[in-house]
């Protein structure tokens, strides 16, 4: 692993591998350091790009590696045992690459495609504060009177926006929805470094904001019919990926601790920490809900890569819905449940900033907030219980929509 070198382009999945967890080492470097919490990640965020890994997910016949989904999910992973929050902005530029594949026109395509395969980043600007929300879309398309497309409004939870080169926003038309493709160097567009949580700090999700900008229309899609059913899909197991891997990251961390610094408790009659019996139970009770998400997490990812050879089998469509679902929900509870309990272990020591074991529990909580299990539960139940069809919310959402739309 050792010999992965930065700017070396990656031609095999397990070179992927290799460079993602070359890259976490440094990455974590950093995050133990607590001095770095409050900084921006941007040498983070570049050694994402020299280690080629933001290029991997880029097709084959457009001169990148064509990275299965399993794969991409497993750099994510080892990404975000480091840090949650680079690991966060790996998954959003996942997610962009993905829908700048998928449609937009071809001279929007083979630009930013190319830039990625240079190293630059993409990010993407869609939240929105004080509607009724998160979709309840300010930002506008106007179309003037001279023809020309013009942008204004403002977004936060800008995910990585602030530290990269493309940035993806949806906005209200008159026309319906829009998906918007700006270069960070575009006239009016403005990055805020305004991202201020206990969490996550490294996700960079701040505002941007968008005054005049006049549109080129080879960069604007506007929304023709409903979105897809597994359209969330992508964004949810990588989601998933970030928070197995701070659980990962959380559960390895405890271990050295205990093994380097903790004292056994005055009761145990054991020289070590390490040695208590209740202590190893713990680490087995951890262990065991880490291996559970990590498992369910492959499983997941590989059926993607079944679904993508036929993305019409709605049966498949389903499964993989349900099997997402299943280990978003068991990823939220390792994440949290080994990040919090693991300092019932360590002693009240470990509690010193100096060592930065905060870092794990902060990223979790935060990171689990962004898409509410309760709904992911939901749908999972009122498929067993009551035969309803899982979705994901967007294309329920949009369902909604066009039910409004007909006056039902």
């Amino acid at each position: 692993m050792s010999n992965i070198a930065p700017h070396l382009p990656l031609r095999t999945e397990r070179h992927a591998l290799e460079a993602a967890a070359a890259a976490a080492v440094r990455i974590a470097q950093l995050a133990n350091d607590p001095a770095h919490n409050e900084q921006l990640p941007s040498r983070q965020a570049q050694w994402l790009s020299d280690y080629g890994l933001t290029a991997i997910g880029v097709p084959a016949a457009l001169g990148g590696l064509g990275a299965s989904i399993l794969t991409q999910v497993e750099v994510v992973r080892i990404i975000s045992a480091a840090d949650g929050g680079v690991g966060q902005l790996l998954q959003i530029h996942y997610v962009m690459l993905r829908g700048i594949l998928e449609d937009y026109s071809k001279t929007a395509r083979q630009r930013i495609v190319s830039d990625v395969l240079a190293g630059k980043r993409l990010a993407n600007a869609l939240a929105e504060v004080g509607g009724k929300n998160k979709f309840a879309l300010k930002t506008r398309v106007e179309r003037r009177a001279d023809g020309q497309l013009v942008l204004n409004g403002s977004k936060f939870y800008s995910t990585g926006a602030y530290l990269a080169d493309w940035i993806w926003l949806a906005a209200a038309s008159e026309q319906g929805g829009a998906g918007i493709w700006l270069h960070r160097d575009t006239p009016g567009l403005t990055l805020v470094d305004d991202w201020r949580a206990f969490g996550q700090q490294h996700s960079v999700s701040g505002t941007v904001r968008f005054e005049d900008i006049i549109l080129d229309a080879d960069y604007v899609l506007l929304r023709e019919g409903p979105m897809k059913r597994t359209g969330l899909t992508f964004p949810q197991i990588l989601h998933a990926a970030i928070d197995t891997g701070i659980a990962a990251g959380a559960l390895q961390a405890g271990v050295e601790y205990l093994r380097q610094h903790a004292r056994p408790w005055v009761e145990s009659g054991v020289d070590r920490a390490s040695e208590e019996p209740h202590v190893i139970r713990q680490i087995g009770e951890f262990a065991l809900a880490l291996r559970a998400a990590e498992s369910l997490l492959r499983e997941a990812a590989r059926l993607f890569d079944q679904h993508l050879q036929d993305e019409h089998d709605t049966a498949l469509q389903s499964e993989l819905i349900l099997a997402v679902a299943t280990v978003r929900a068991h990823s939220d509870s390792a994440s949290l449940k080994i990040s919090s309990e693991m300092f019932s272990l360590l002693g009240a020591s470990s509690a010193l900033s100096k060592w930065n074991l905060d870092r794990f529990w902060r990223n979790a909580r935060v990171h689990t907030t962004h898409d509410p299990i309760r709904w992911r539960l939901h749908h999972v139940g009122n498929y067993y219980l009551n035969g309803v069809d899982p979705g994901e919310y967007t294309a329920i959402l949009a369902k909604g929509e066009q039910g409004r739309d007909r006056g039902q």
